[in-house]
């Protein structure tokens, strides 16, 4: 079996997939703060802390999704390894590097969330 997952045309797609989904979780949080913060007279404020809570939680499933291909990259050596863990692995890093980059934006522009 071949683990081998970097130049992987398989990998990328999982990754692109990610890339998508975070897109769609990045507008869907925003729209949702959005919308709260409409009844309460806010606009940009609710709709940032939705999205940046939404953000931390992808950044803590990557490293969960770190620790997973770590232990199914050793268990690939005895043979009982699976293929969807690289899977997981591919999305959570599409969702990590779109809300990392959502939150060097932040930082960038120095808006405080907090």
């Amino acid at each position: 079996m071949n683990t081998d997952i970097s130049n992987s045309p398989w990998f990328l797609v999982q990754f692109r997939s990610g890339l998508k989904y975070a897109l769609y979780f990045m507008v869907i949080s925003f729209v949702m703060g959005t919308i709260y913060g409409v009844f309460g007279g806010l606009f940009i404020e609710p709709a940032l802390f939705a999205t940046s809570l939404v953000g931390m939680f992808c950044i803590l499933n990557f490293i969960f999704a770190i620790l997973a291909a770590i232990v199914n990259s050793l268990l690939f050596i005895f043979r009982k390894g699976n293929k969807s863990v690289y899977r997981y692995f591919g999305l959570s890093l599409g969702f990590a590097l779109v809300f990392l980059s959502y939150f060097y934006l932040l930082h960038l522009f120095k808006i405080e969330v907090f």
